[in-house]
């Protein structure tokens, strides 16, 4: 299964942090914390909120905080404890998107 989702990074407000609570896990907030600029944590939390839009469209489970995106030592994003999961994730011009691809057995 295949699921893809774009979200603009100007809709992300880093002073709501009920969404954010409900869009990453702690971990995600670990790495989150990390970032300095304003606009590079929009840039992450724009991305994962894309990515996990993309894994409910793909496996309609609406379970944001099940799902783990953290950064692999390449700096490529994987799903935590969900390897049946590929994840891509790009931004550019204000536009964070999301491809998931889910195997199936």
């Amino acid at each position: 299964m295949i699921g893809i989702d774009v979200v603009s990074v100007e809709r992300i407000d880093l002073t709501n942090s009920r969404f954010i609570e409900m869009i990453l896990t702690e971990e995600e907030r670990q790495e989150l914390a990390l970032y300095s600029a304003e606009s590079r944590k929009k840039e992450y939390i724009a991305g994962r909120f894309a990515a996990k839009e993309a894994i409910f469209k793909a496996s309609q489970d609406r379970d944001y905080l099940r799902y783990s995106i953290l950064h692999g030592p390449s700096g490529r994003p994987y799903v935590k404890d969900h390897p049946e999961i590929d994840v891509s994730i790009s931004h550019d011009g204000g536009i964070a998107a999301a491809v998931v691809q889910i195997q199936t057995k």
